[in-house]
């Protein structure tokens, strides 16, 4: 399994070499598709618990924006539009009234 994805974050990191508008080193291009999944598990999990969920909402933008810069340099516009609808999730999650517990049913006090 590592060395397929060592072998992707190789092909990746390729494509930021190329001619495009912005070049970005080769390790650091590789370092951050090596975390991407540890990064996903751990807001997903920052998520669920009441007291993080801000701090994860907040992390995830960041996440999402690092996403879209990304495709945005590739000018990958449909891969762009897919994660545009991930980043206004956030924003609905940061929007919409917040509960004191997801698995109660009463919202608690206004």
């Amino acid at each position: 399994m590592e060395n397929v994805q060592l072998k992707d974050a190789d092909y990746c990191a390729g494509r930021f070499q190329g001619a495009l508008r912005i070049g970005l080193p080769a390790p650091l291009v590789k370092a951050y598709l090596v975390i991407i999944p540890f990064v996903e598990i751990g807001l997903g999990l920052a998520l669920t618990i009441t007291r993080w969920r801000r701090i994860a909402i907040h992390g995830w933008f960041a996440f999402m924006a690092t996403l879209l810069f990304g495709h945005q340099v590739h000018q990958e516009w449909s891969a762009v539009n897919q994660v545009l609808d991930y980043f206004f999730l956030g924003l609905l999650c940061l929007v919409l009234p917040a509960h004191g517990s997801w698995f109660a049913r009463d919202p608690g006090p206004a």
